[in-house]
């Protein structure tokens, strides 16, 4: 590894910390979740803008105008890169509640920035309580506030769209919440799978029509699922 890359390692982490330390100490004073995600959504703006400064990367969003600000959604995104949060963070309209993995809330200061501030940690290996979790969240949802998960449930590591899983789809449906699937671009190769370089490169984040789910039930989610998939796929 260059200098240069260690360097910027060494200030990502002062800044993780610089940054990360009070929104732990601040979330755990707040007393429900939409004050929490408020403050979620300026630490993980705040942060996200200097790491992409610091790295080299540049960011272009497409299709925002066909995102009412003022409706809540279920973002549903591809994940090929560490990078992909960070662009997802500066792109998306606000206010937003992340769907995460139990393993990341072990990860010094990021996960506990992640569980203080009300993000949704959901345990791939417990089907049920994954379902809970964004079944509650979905629930507790109030004015704008949207929902961000990763339907193929983890990072492909070759940059290939993976199977979609079945949870984000179900609360979309039970919530009455359109589906907005988000493509991102070109994240794959600035943060390669199994490295911790980032490479310096250009980011870009789709946004596709809403996907009405208003009337559907159980048996719409493969249809759905299908139609979500096609999308990311698209040209």
């Amino acid at each position: 590894m260059k200098i240069a890359d260690t360097v910027r390692l060494i200030l990502l982490g002062a800044w993780t910390l610089l940054l990360g330390t009070p929104a732990i100490l601040v979330g755990l004073l707040l007393p429900n979740r939409t004050l929490k995600g408020r403050l979620f959504g300026w630490v993980s703006r705040t942060y996200s803008r200097i790491v992409l400064l610091l790295f080299g990367v540049t960011l272009e969003t497409r299709g925002l105008p066909r995102i009412d600000p003022s409706a809540p959604y279920v973002f549903m995104s591809n994940h090929v890169s560490h990078i992909d949060s960070i662009a997802l963070a500066m792109s998306l309209p606000r206010p937003m509640h992340w769907v995460f993995k139990k393993e990341l809330s072990k990860v010094p200061v990021l996960g506990w920035v992640l569980l203080s501030l009300g993000q949704v940690m959901v345990d791939r290996k417990d089907a049920l309580q994954a379902r809970g979790a964004l079944y509650e969240a979905a629930k507790g949802l109030a004015g704008n506030n949207s929902i961000m998960i990763y339907p193929e449930g983890t990072r492909s590591k070759d940059g290939r769209l993976q199977p979609l899983k079945k949870g984000g789809f179900f609360i979309a449906v039970h919530a009455g919440l359109p589906i907005v699937p988000v493509r991102v671009s070109g994240s794959h190769d600035i943060v390669p799978s199994g490295s911790v370089r980032v490479r310096p490169g250009h980011v870009v984040v789709d946004l596709f029509d809403p996907i009405p789910t208003a009337g559907k039930s159980d048996a719409d989610i493969p249809d759905l699922m299908a139609r979500v998939r096609k999308t990311l796929l698209s040209s």
